[in-house]
C-alpha cells in the first residue's frame, strides 16, 4: 500500500472542520484514501457512492437520513453528482459543528466548486488529491512513473500494455461519460482531438486562436472546452510571472497535461525507449517536474513561468507573493547547458536560489549562481528555500 503525501494533512484536517472535500480526478484514489483515513481514525463510517441508485435514494430525504447517522464519519462519494446535497449539509452543520462529520470525494467540477462555495463556506476545507507522486512512490522509480504516469492502476500494472490499456479506456471514460456528466455537452470526437491538440502543445504557451483554427471551433468554444479539461483535473495551466521590467513579457499562460502518462497516451507513446527518441521527451519532462512541484508543495507558494517577448525564458518560477523564492530551469539530458534567453531569464528574475533540474545529474554548480541538480536532490534545495 502506497502512503499518500495527503493523508496526513487530510487527517488533521478531519480532527479540526466539520467537513473536508477531497477533489481529483476519477481513479486517482481518492476512494482508497478514504478508506485509510477512516481506518487510521477509528471511527463508525457511513459509506455512499452516488455512482449508485441505492445511495442516491437514501440521500433524497437528507434531513431524515443523515441526523441519524450523526455519530458517524459519512463519507459521500462522487458527491458530484447530487450538488444539491450541500445544503442540506450546510443546515446539518450548522446545528452540530464537532469536526469530522463528513468526508466529501468527487471531482473537482464546476457545480462542486460553485454550491460548495454558496453553501459551505466557513464550514468546509478543500484537498487536492493528485496522481502519484515520486515522493510517493520513491525515487527509484523515476524512469516507470514518468513513462506510466501516478494513476494508481497504470503505475502498478504488470507491464506496459496493461498500463497503456488502462490509460485508453480511461480517456475513453473520461471523453464520453465524465465531461457530460460535468456538464459539457459536446461531441466526444470534437473533445477527443481538441485533448491530443492540447497535449501536442504540452509546455507551449497557450495559443487559443490556433488551437481554434485546427479543430475547427470558434476561439469562446475552444476556451470553454479547456476550462471543463482544468476543471476536471487532465490538464493545468501555469501562469506567467511578472516583474516590475521594462521588458515585453509573455502574459499567456503555458498549458499541461497532468499525468505523464495521459501525455504519453495521447501522443502514442508506450514505451521508454520510444519515449526518449521522440521531440516531445524534453516537453514531457518538464510537465513531469513541474507537477512533482505542484503535488508537493501544497499551496506553500505559487508556481509560474517566466519569458520575455524577445525569448528569454526560464520554465518555473516559483514564489510567494510578488517575491521569487526560486527559478528552475528544467532540462531533459544530464548534460545541461543554458542558453543566453536562460541566463537574461534567470538574471531579471532574481530569484535567490537558481536550479537547473535533470533527470539524475550530480549536483555541481553552473557559474556562480546557478546549481545543477536531480530531480531526486531538488528538494533539499528548495525545502531549505521555502522556509
Amino acid at each position: 500500500m502506497i502512503q499518500r503525501q495527503l493523508f496526513t494533512l487530510a487527517r488533521e484536517r478531519l480532527r479540526k472542520r466539520p467537513a473536508v472535500a477531497i477533489l481529483g480526478a476519477r481513479q486517482v484514489g481518492k476512494t482508497t484514501l478514504a478508506h485509510q483515513l477512516a481506518e487510521n481514525l477509528g471511527v463508525d463510517t457511513l459509506w455512499l457512492d452516488l455512482e449508485t441508485p441505492q445511495s442516491r435514494a437514501l440521500l433524497q430525504q437528507p434531513y431524515d437520513f443523515l441526523p441519524r447517522h450523526a455519530e458517524k464519519l459519512v463519507v459521500i462519494d462522487e458527491v458530484q453528482r447530487m450538488p444539491e446535497v450541500f445544503q442540506a449539509l450546510r443546515v446539518l452543520i450548522d446545528k452540530d459543528r464537532r469536526p469530522g462529520r463528513f468526508l466529501l470525494l468527487g471531482s473537482s467540477s464546476p457545480a462542486i466548486v460553485r454550491q460548495a462555495a454558496e453553501s459551505l463556506a466557513g464550514r468546509i476545507s478543500y484537498l487536492d488529491l493528485f496522481p502519484f507522486s515520486l515522493n510517493e512512490v520513491g525515487y527509484k522509480e523515476q524512469a516507470r512513473l514518468w513513462l506510466r504516469g501516478g494513476y494508481p492502476e497504470a503505475f502498478l500494472a504488470t507491464g506496459e500494455g496493461d498500463a497503456f490499456l488502462f490509460l485508453d479506456d480511461l480517456l475513453r471514460s473520461f471523453i464520453e461519460r465524465d465531461l457530460v456528466e460535468l456538464g459539457l455537452g459536446a461531441a466526444p470526437e470534437n473533445t477527443f482531438n481538441l485533448l491530443r491538440m492540447v497535449a501536442s502543445m504540452h509546455g507551449q504557451p497557450l495559443n487559443l486562436s490556433m488551437l481554434a483554427k485546427s479543430i475547427g471551433m470558434s476561439v469562446p468554444t475552444v476556451k470553454v472546452y479547456l476550462e471543463f479539461f482544468v476543471q476536471a483535473c487532465m490538464a493545468f495551466k501555469l501562469p506567467s510571472f511578472h516583474l516590475n521590467t521594462r521588458k515585453r513579457l509573455t502574459k499567456t499562460p503555458k498549458i499541461y497535461i497532468t499525468d505523464s502518462g495521459v501525455l504519453h497516451a495521447l501522443n502514442g507513446i508506450r514505451d521508454g525507449d520510444r519515449l526518449l527518441g521522440q521531440a516531445i521527451k524534453g516537453h514531457s519532462w518538464e510537465g513531469f517536474v513541474v507537477q512533482q512541484v505542484r503535488a508537493r508543495l501544497e499551496h506553500r507558494a505559487e508556481l509560474h513561468y517566466f519569458r520575455t517577448a524577445d525569448g528569454a525564458e526560464v520554465d518555473l518560477v516559483i514564489s510567494q507573493g510578488n517575491r521569487p523564492i526560486a527559478a528552475i530551469e528544467i532540462k531533459s539530458t544530464d548534460h545541461p547547458v543554458l542558453s543566453k534567453g536562460n541566463h537574461i531569464a534567470l538574471e531579471t528574475v532574481g530569484a535567490p536560489l537558481q536550479l537547473v533540474v535533470t533527470p539524475s545529474a550530480l549536483d555541481h554548480a553552473m557559474g556562480d549562481q546557478v546549481q545543477v541538480c536531480s530531480l531526486a536532490t531538488m528538494w533539499g534545495h528548495l525545502e531549505e528555500a521555502l522556509r
